[in-house]
């Protein structure tokens, strides 16, 4: 029981410092208040509880199984897998192709993307981390 409290907590602190990664975000681009970049927020939260997560977890599992245990490692492959989605926003939203241009990718909206994904890989990945480093958290 203790255990899956402590797993929690990662996920909810991972979500916590993706959310601060994608605010600052938000802050640095400098982006208008009428803006609907506050819409995407409201997606990428239903995104990452019913699909980022499972797969974090996923992931940290089939690299225990070969034996890799780097937080690096994790971080690296955990964000890369958060690029993935940033760049099948149009085709979720419904637009295929029309958006997906080569300055999609340095938009504003793949920014903020980015960073909320980067700052939830990063944060799971220590967090994991920590827990494995001190057992004694999870008894």
């Amino acid at each position: 029981m203790k255990r899956a409290g402590m797993y929690s907590l990662v996920v909810i602190f991972s979500y916590l410092i993706g959310v601060l990664f994608y605010k600052v975000a938000y802050s640095v681009l400098s982006i208008s208040e009428r803006s609907e970049y506050d819409l995407l927020y409201t997606g990428i939260n239903l995104f990452f509880i019913f699909c980022v997560v499972p797969a974090y977890f996923l992931i940290v599992l089939i690299l225990k199984s070969v034996n890799i245990q780097s937080t690096a490692v994790y971080a690296l492959l955990l964000t890369i897998f958060g690029f993935i989605p940033s760049t099948l926003v149009p085709f979720m939203g419904g637009f295929g192709f029309i958006f997906l241009t080569p300055s999609y990718y340095i938009s504003e909206m793949a920014m903020l993307l980015y960073a909320f994904f980067t700052g939830t890989a990063v944060s799971f990945s220590l967090g994991v981390k920590i827990l494995r480093h001190y057992p004694a958290l999870l008894k």
